[in-house]
């Protein structure tokens, strides 16, 4: 659903920041059509309400020595509020999981893994899955060639 706060000016300024943030605030507002300090009262607003989480470089894991990336799905033996708090905090701890989503489904969570080597695959499925007695089970999909990732949403 969109967020009803948002104008035409502020999508169009997510749109454009998606594509590159480090823009001079001059030249952004230029494009946009407004001042400069009405131009960064937008994007105060847009950080301070959440909207924009971060100004972050994007890199390419493979060509900062991650090659290998996995997909694992986790099912707990109990689907309880305390139980999947407390892997959740876990998986927020580890800095292999890159992204890690509650599922609907016969699934609880599905996990996206960074890691340098398979040795270090193993180690963090041995570490943080394998031997957690409240994981019912677990299954990994080593990601052979990723075609897309995106980070851009069309507004």
């Amino acid at each position: 659903m969109a967020n009803p706060s948002l104008d035409a000016t502020d999508r169009q300024l997510l749109r454009v920041l998606q594509k590159n943030n480090r823009r001079r605030l001059r030249d952004l507002a230029e494009e946009l059509g407004i001042s400069a300090p009405t131009c960064m009262r937008r994007l105060r607003r847009l950080e301070s309400s959440g909207i924009i989480r971060a100004h972050a470089a994007l890199l390419d894991a493979v060509l900062v020595g991650y090659g290998v990336m996995a997909f694992i799905e986790v099912t707990l033996v109990s689907a309880s509020g305390a139980e999947m708090a407390a892997f959740e905090r876990r998986m927020i701890r580890c800095p292999e999981v890159v992204q890690c989503s509650e599922l609907a489904g016969d699934v609880d969570y599905l996990l996206t893994v960074k890691v340098r080597h398979m040795k270090e695959f193993a180690d963090f499925t041995h570490a943080h899955l394998g031997g957690d007695r409240r994981i019912r089970s677990y299954r990994s999909q080593l990601v052979l060639r990723q075609l897309k990732d995106e980070h851009i949403l069309a507004l």
